[in-house]
């Protein structure tokens, strides 16, 4: 317990060193890790549950009609016009929480992962998407929401992975910048990608698909769980 906390704290430290360089008369606090117990942690609105290796934060639909580009962006993010989904946390906190859940970042590959032609190299996670629908609870994986295409199809593909985003020259975070959390367009400031992307290269032709997802306004519940053991 004691060198989980050291490396709590030492982690802390770090981002606060990146965190106020966010821009140059803008100091933004690290994120605060409260312990639950039991390997339970809260950060701000996000649930971790480190046994598990899975998290949860509240959200909202934004949209129903394209273009997307991106599955979950923060509370007010830069590309909120192209989202699906808002989230009741920063980039920094949802960040921390991949990382309490085991999520390593050294996997993935920066350098590549515009490139189109390729997957996305990264840490395997799962993306849940959770709502009430008449009272009843209704779970689905982050790709069932979206359809691609003309007539639309269905994603079958439900892979995605742990990027963690970039730390710019300039010692700002990309995915604070843009508000990006989670993407399906192989864009370096999301920290979650889909695996092989979605829509790639056609503009405007991913939609949601209403057959499944919830109205404007819902409240929902993301969840992010890592796919394989530590």
């Amino acid at each position: 317990m004691k060198n989980l906390l050291l490396s709590l704290i030492l982690l802390i430290v770090s981002m606060a060193g990146a965190l106020a360089q966010t821009a140059p008369d803008e100091k933004v606090a690290a994120p605060q890790v409260q312990d639950l117990g039991n390997q339970r942690y809260r950060i701000g609105e996000i649930e971790i549950d480190k046994a598990k290796g899975e998290f949860r934060v509240s959200g909202r639909v934004l949209r129903d009609a394209p273009p997307l580009e991106f599955v979950v962006v923060t509370q007010g993010g830069h590309k909120a016009y192209e989202a699906l989904l808002e989230v009741n946390a920063d980039a920094f906190q949802f960040n921390l929480a991949c990382i309490l859940i085991g999520l390593d970042a050294s996997l993935a590959d920066p350098g590549h992962i515009t490139d189109m032609n390729q997957p996305v190299k990264g840490d395997p996670v799962e993306i849940s998407v959770s709502w009430l629908d008449g009272g009843k609870n209704i779970t689905v994986n982050a790709s069932d929401l979206l359809v691609v295409g003309e007539p639309a199809q269905r994603v079958e593909s439900q892979d995605w992975v742990y990027t963690g985003s970039l730390t710019l020259d300039d010692g700002r975070y990309f995915a604070d910048l843009s508000g990006t959390l989670i993407g399906f367009v192989h864009r370096q400031e999301t920290i979650i990608e889909h695996k092989q992307g979605i829509g790639l290269g056609n503009y405007g032709s991913v939609n949601v698909n209403r057959d499944i997802a919830p109205p404007v306004g819902t409240q929902i519940e993301l969840i992010v769980r890592r796919s394989k053991p530590i």
